[in-house]
């Protein structure tokens, strides 16, 4: 036995004034009476009593020194080593997984309100000598509090273990609980989950004996696991995927692809239900059997964008997949300026694209709408395609520009500083497209044979350009791209040929503003739980300053819970997706759109479009998604360890230290005394 405190020990000293007040004997006091006949008699009786009370009086002095001494040991804080050897170190997880939220029993308590519940009776059943940690676990562990006897720290360590829409992944935490358990002379593994998704790999360690080095204390000890189930529920039905994705047949529309699974062991009937912006849209009657799934793609949408929700009416154990969130995107508009003297084909090409914002000029009203001198970058830049017909400027900026049939004496430009050639030479004879890049995005699903081209002229381009299409040896067709600028040039005078009667001019137009673009499909701000949100956030339009940039952004998440997030080198990571619902950017300074755009001012389409999603901020949709976690049932293949897994307890009479239970004595003892002597004084 050793002593926490050992200096307490000197507190024995205490024992000699006790002693010294039990001896030390009363002066008694002188008093003169009439007569010795009553006290003669008093005198007589105590003389029979004076023994009993010498050994009354030395019981007494003998229950005190008995009091201190326990007192004494109480402060000293003495050790067993038969009790420290027997020490138990737990490390509790907790899974919190999305399946963990299903509702048990007619209390409609959810998995994790009984996992919590049970965990608290294991800290209940600690002793004082055991120790324990709690840690979570979804796909990755977290540790709520070190190792520990104390037990109302663990009690709220456990009561504030949040649920998640997160998939199951027991392993990791696993692995850190093994490493921090073989770091304790007698560790103890303790997981309470529902165990619908084990792993190979876990299952193999789960079932495996961890033995100690035999260089170790005890060799033969080991790291014990306890697997706790929690649940019994077994019917569900879940969304198991819910995406967006641009039609295959109008490129003006979107399609929703939605699948759903029947994990359940009967067979479910029930509506699937959407909604957008929280309107009721369509329904649609479900019938699976057991096992059975079913994708279906819902499309004609004609939403702007926004919130788009589906939604399982049924009544089951786990709602978390009931419910699936996709984020519409907006239909983005392009500003496209077209620079022609008169062009009806083209102009009819253009206009039939419902993203485009078209504007037609001639050229006179471009050149006298902006002087010669300013057009780099500013007004060409509001735009962003500008195609000249049968017309040249003198200088370009950055942008993307589409050159059909210049004039002949246009043979170089002024670009960004410096100079961008090509050769236009002599007219070509009865050309023909004999050759053209079919694999290329702007030629994509165009046929070209046997066109017939009145006009066209023989051109040599810049060294950087590849060739699109050619007239046997010449090219007739060519792209060239800049870091800041890209342009198509067009050989051909198509209001002297038949292009414009074929089906082929509309496609090559419409991919020649896709590929400008550089979309060759939406982008879908789309998240499963636990998944890093990753976005990039450019500075505010007309922003001059570093003052102006905004610092941070907020995120509004499930249930209105909100975050502020740093911008980092104009990029935000955000990691705390762990429920389902949609997620909402702005910007944390959303005045400052107005302070430096006024309305008055935003002329352009481009401006507009970019004040219009600095204000409405950017929606992402976070789903749990996962086919595994909608099967709520027990792994089969961890069926034989749960069997005699039962919650750890330890002894009731070793629940506090010893020091507890001698100061309960020494209040004992003190009882006693007052009982035998100090009581008889006071009657």
């Amino acid at each position: 036995m050793n002593f926490l405190s050992p200096t307490s020990l000197f507190l024995f000293g205490l024992a000699v004034p006790i002693v010294a007040l039990y001896i030390l004997r009363l002066r008694r006091r002188r008093e003169p009476v009439s007569t010795l006949m009553f006290w003669e008699e008093l005198f007589r009786e105590r003389q029979t009593t004076s023994l009993f009370q010498r050994l009354k009086h030395l019981l007494s002095l003998l229950l005190q020194l008995l009091f201190l001494a326990l007192l004494v040991l109480a402060v000293a804080r003495p050790q067993f080593a038969f009790l420290t050897k027997s020490a138990r170190q737990l490390v509790l997880i907790i899974d919190r997984s999305a399946s963990m939220n299903a509702v048990e029993g007619s209390e409609g308590r959810t998995r994790l309100e009984y996992a919590k519940q049970s965990a608290l009776q294991t800290v209940d059943g600690l002793r004082f000598m055991d120790e324990m940690t709690v840690i979570s676990s979804h796909t990755q562990p977290v540790i709520h509090s070190p190792f520990t006897n104390h037990q109302r720290s663990l009690r709220e360590a456990i009561n504030a273990i949040e649920p998640t829409d997160i998939s199951t992944d027991l392993e990791p935490a696993f692995d850190l609980a093994s490493a921090i358990a073989q770091t304790k002379p007698n560790p103890e593994i303790v997981i309470f989950s529902d165990f619908q998704s084990v792993s190979a790999s876990l299952l193999a360690k789960l079932d495996s004996k961890v033995e100690q080095d035999e260089d170790t204390e005890e060799s033969d000890s080991e790291i014990k696991h306890r697997l706790v189930r929690i649940g019994e529920a077994k019917n569900n039905v879940g969304i198991t995927q819910f995406r967006v994705r641009k039609s295959l047949v109008n490129p003006f529309d979107y399609e929703t692809l939605l699948r759903v699974v029947n994990a359940s062991e009967e067979e479910k009937q029930f509506n699937v239900e959407l909604y957008f912006k929280e309107d009721l849209f369509d329904v649609r009657p479900y019938t699976l059997a057991p096992g059975e799934s079913k994708s279906e793609i819902f499309s004609n949408f004609t939403f702007e964008g926004g919130k788009l929700k589906a939604v399982l009416d049924i009544d089951d154990a786990l709602s978390t997949d009931n419910v699936a969130y996709a984020a519409l995107p907006k239909r983005e508009r392009i500003s496209v300026l077209l620079v022609t003297e008169e062009n009806p084909f083209l102009e009819k090409a253009l206009a039939v694209d419902e993203q485009l914002d078209l504007n037609v000029v001639t050229p006179a009203v471009y050149e006298s709408t902006t002087p010669l001198e300013s057009h780099t970058s500013e007004d060409e830049r509001a735009y962003q395609v500008v195609i000249f017909d049968r017309y040249s400027p003198p200088t370009l900026g950055d942008g993307n520009y589409m050159f059909i049939y210049p004039p002949a004496g246009s043979s170089s430009l002024e670009t960004s500083g410096t100079q961008l050639k090509w050769d236009i030479g002599v007219s070509l004879e009865t050309p023909i497209i004999t050759d053209w890049e079919r694999t290329h995005p702007i030629l994509r699903y165009v046929h070209l044979e046997n066109v017939q081209i009145g006009e066209a002229y023989q051109i040599t381009p810049p060294t950087t350009a590849q060739v699109l299409a050619r007239s046997f040896e010449s090219p007739v067709l060519f792209v060239d791209v800049a870091p800041t600028r890209k342009i198509v040039f067009a050989a051909i005078d198509i209001l002297q040929s038949d292009l414009p009667l074929r089906i082929a001019f509309p496609v090559i137009i419409a991919n020649t503003i896709q590929w400008f673009q550089q979309r060759t499909g939406i982008q879908e701000y789309y998240l499963r739980t636990g998944e890093v949100l990753q976005q990039r956030v450019e500075p505010l339009t007309g922003a001059d300053s570093l003052q102006d940039v905004p610092e941070s952004v907020t995120i509004t998440g499930p249930g209105d819970e909100t975050w502020e997030i740093l911008i980092e080198q104009n990029e935000i990571l955000f990691d705390q997706t762990q429920r389902a619902g949609f997620y909402e950017l702005k910007r944390t300074n959303e005045s400052l759109s107005e302070a430096t755009a006024p309305t008055g001012e935003r002329d352009s389409p481009l401006e507009a479009a970019a004040s219009a999603e600095e204000s409405n901020g950017t929606l992402w949709a976070v789903n749990l998604a996962d086919e595994t976690e909608s099967h709520i049932k027990t792994d089969a293949a961890i069926e034989d360890l749960l069997e005699e897994s039962v919650l750890p307890s330890g002894a009731v009479l070793l629940q506090y230290p010893p020091w507890v239970y001698l100061v309960f004595i020494a209040v004992g003892l003190s009882v006693v005394e007052w009982f035998l002597y100090q009581r008889r004084r006071i009657d």
